[in-house]
């Protein structure tokens, strides 16, 4: 009954904008973590992709004269069923033409259907193999999968480390779930191609309290570097227990626990700690940042908004031009939009996300990735990275 009722909310909202000149609206359906273990970016990933679709709409739509995009939101609380039941009822009852998914779980269980059904799924999440349309060829994500993050953070790595008498020792911390396997296959490969050790895979609970025994575990094989995949209130305990055991790693955290929350959480064990963002933070400036500021000024000027807002409302603006091509192009269908997305080339949202391309034999719509340090407890910008498009990497 709660899916339900956060579905029909959702619609209801949606409803208020009317499209112009009695035009239908254009259905994307819309799975979204608000009650589950990623809540704490869920919620702003969804305002991001609300007020992305209204600024779109308000702004000319996806003919240019008006005709709406009506997102049907769904709280699936990062249920795999409840994930496949919204799906379905996306497809069946409300003929959506695509879907906005979330993480890494459901995209995984839903890629068949939605190749069957010829439904184009965007993930938030970005597991790697989504990139490759042989295994996958209605997937989509938007940034540098989770796999050339740690391939970026770890030709950083090479750069930074400055003993010569021995390699640097690399760790990873992950839980054992999808999103937390996600980029560790492909991290130990680049470890090996790169000539680094790697120590130690300490697995930690998707939540948890205390991960003291993980962190003294991870005391004893002393790594250098240690790339943490999780979110940020999970990235934040573990370095919490990390400081206190007094580790001298340097740790590294994925696109999804490097936000500004971090260092609200973690205080000052987030102090020098690395991470990879695949958007800025919210205000920064960068110039297609105007249009997020002016409308929140405008509209929840009381609200606060992080990288995951931004990211939202560059998901949404993405996958909306794509619709817009598609009615150009009088192809107004989930095959329409698929082709349209892999007509992009260097779409731009002007600083939001690395300029956009997608091919018909390659979905990495980037392999550039962004390294920021905290310091001062602010997100602080250390260098653009960019991870060669190597075949080999295609889903990996």
């Amino acid at each position: 009954m709660k899916l339900k009722r956060l579905a029909i909310t959702a619609c209801l909202a949606g409803a208020l904008a009317v499209p112009a000149w009695g035009a239908e609206p254009v259905k994307v359906g819309g799975l979204f973590d608000l009650t589950g273990v990623t809540a704490e970016i869920g919620k702003p990933f969804l305002e991001g992709v609300k007020d992305g679709v209204a600024w779109f709409n308000q702004n000319g739509g996806v003919d240019g004269k008006g005709k709406q995009i009506e997102l049907i939101a769904v709280d699936y609380g990062y249920k795999i069923p409840q994930a496949q039941a919204a799906y379905k009822k996306f497809v069946e009852q409300d003929k959506v033409i695509m879907v906005e998914g979330w993480g890494s779980g459901d995209t995984e269980a839903l890629k068949e259907q939605v190749t069957k059904d010829k439904v184009p799924y965007f993930s938030a999440g970005f597991t790697a193999h989504m990139n490759d349309p042989a295994k996958a060829p209605y997937n989509f994500f938007l940034g540098a999968s989770y796999s050339d993050q740690v391939r970026a953070f770890l030709t950083f790595v090479k750069k930074d480390w400055k003993d010569k008498s021995r390699k640097p020792k690399i760790a990873f911390v992950y839980p054992n779930h999808g999103f937390g396997k996600s980029p560790i296959e492909a991290g130990k490969a680049f470890c090996k191609e790169m000539g680094f050790d790697v120590v130690e895979d300490e697995i930690i609970p998707a939540s948890f309290q205390d991960v003291t025994s993980q962190m003294l575990n991870l005391q004893k094989k002393a790594p250098d570097y240690a790339f943490i995949q999780t979110t940020v209130q999970w990235a934040a305990g573990v370095l919490k227990d990390a400081k206190k055991l007094g580790l001298k790693t340097k740790f590294c955290v994925n696109n999804y626990g490097m936000n500004e929350q971090l260092p609200e959480l973690a205080k000052d064990a987030a102090e020098g700690v690395y991470g990879i963002v695949t958007n800025p933070p919210f205000g920064t400036d960068v110039k297609g940042m105007k249009k997020l500021v002016d409308w929140h000024k405008k509209n929840h000027p009381g609200d606060t908004h992080n990288v995951t807002y931004v990211r939202g409302w560059s998901y949404a603006l993405t996958w909306a031009e794509a619709i817009k091509i598609a009615d150009k192009n009088k192809e107004l269908t989930g095959e329409g939009v698929k082709k349209a997305l892999e007509s992009m080339k260097n779409f731009d949202l002007a600083g939001l996300v690395q300029p956009t391309t997608y091919a018909a034999d390659d979905h990495r719509s980037s392999t550039k990735s962004v390294l920021y340090v905290i310091k001062g407890g602010k997100l602080t910008k250390v260098e653009e990275i960019e991870v060669p498009r190597k075949k080999e990497y295609l889903g990996l």
